[in-house]
């Protein structure tokens, strides 16, 4: 039956081609954005999963930087260290010639006097994001000789937390500016180990320990002071820091021998320590950049897992909006056919 007020075929041709348009436009959208699911009316869980992946990518690219920052904070130290310990050197080859009687300790005085200077540059200009971990001022409030430098970021369950590793810079600070008696474990463990290694209480040398009486005396490695006990004919007692040290008045007395001794053994304890605190500035300077690259691992990994959730596949979907395109002409075609048929009722009025 045709009837002129309902088209049945009409009706279900017009469904048809909505259908078809809905297709064709999610397929479009596919196609340009390249993306299945780019809101959460496409796929809510994945969405919520990739959004997730997609902050923690931001996350992970921000704790790279800050990585990179500390690290350049660690390698400018372990520079400044590595300068240092060419001056310390060329002190204590200084002080080997001036222990012999034929020598002119006036001379070597300011070649040892050079190389301090060079040290207290190169300690105070080690300077990088704003921070100097070779000549500090520990009464500074907030100041802490333990750097929790950042290493990693993760996610479990809901949490997320931000790890950090400590370094110790006690372990290789030159210059405090601190006036009162610097308390830290590190610091005052590395120069008992130098004071330890210089005490030598004979006739060859000469006892030496940290003068802990008064302030402004147990500081950083150049300008902590040391009380030392000279020995033989001429025994007194001086008290001085490595940046203290003079020669140009010792002469050939077993007092001022033992003195050049102590000075020697200081500056080989100080030298040693020093290149232990380089070692582990470098440790350190290796792990941060294998957290770098780990970094950079995960970010690929989470990008790699946000693509397998939202990603288009642009073959199927283009071969699928071809097929989409060739219905739709084929839709208006049917359309327009079942529109046509109640137009065939007219020819009965004629």
């Amino acid at each position: 039956m045709t009837s002129i007020l309902t088209n049945n075929s009409a009706t279900i041709a017009l469904q048809t081609l909505r259908s078809i348009n809905q297709q064709l436009d999610t397929t479009s959208n596919r196609v340009s954005t390249g993306q299945r699911i780019s809101s959460a009316a496409d796929g809510a869980a994945y969405w919520a999963i990739a959004s997730t992946l997609k902050s923690d990518n931001g996350s992970l690219s921000a704790l790279k930087d800050a990585i990179s920052l500390d690290k350049n904070s660690v390698d400018a130290a372990a520079a400044g260290l590595g300068k240092v310990s060419e001056q310390l050197a060329k002190i204590k080859d200084s002080l080997v010639s001036a222990a012999t009687t034929n020598t002119d300790r006036k001379k070597l005085q300011e070649s040892i006097k050079v190389a301090l200077d060079a040290i207290k540059n190169f300690a105070d200009n080690t300077v990088m994001n704003g921070s100097n971990w070779l000549s500090v001022d520990s009464s500074k409030s907030g100041f802490t000789f333990d750097k929790d430098l950042v290493s990693a970021f993760s996610r479990k369950n809901d949490t997320v937390s931000v790890s950090t590793t400590e370094l110790k810079t006690g372990s290789f600070v030159l210059y405090d500016a601190n006036t009162a008696n610097v308390t830290n474990v590190t610091v005052t463990t590395a120069l008992n180990k130098i004071t330890a290694a210089a005490n030598m209480a004979t006739s060859a040398g000469a006892s030496v320990a940290l003068n802990t009486g008064g302030t402004d005396t147990v500081s950083g490695f150049m300008d902590t002071k040391y009380v030392i006990t000279r020995m033989g004919t001429g025994a007194s007692t001086v008290t001085q820091s490595i940046a203290d040290f003079d020669i140009s008045a010792l002469g050939a007395s077993d007092a001022d021998q033992s003195q050049i001794q102590a000075y020697i053994k200081i500056v080989d304890a100080t030298y040693q320590q020093l290149l232990t605190g380089s070692s582990t500035i470098g440790s350190m300077s290796t792990l941060l950049k294998s957290q770098q690259e780990f970094t950079q691992q995960l970010m690929d990994i989470n990008t790699s897992s946000i693509g397998s959730l939202v990603d288009a596949n642009i073959e199927e979907e283009s071969t699928k909006l071809k097929a989409l395109q060739t219905q739709q002409q084929l839709g208006i075609q049917s359309l327009s056919i079942a529109n046509a048929s109640s137009q065939n009722v007219l020819s009965l009025f004629r």
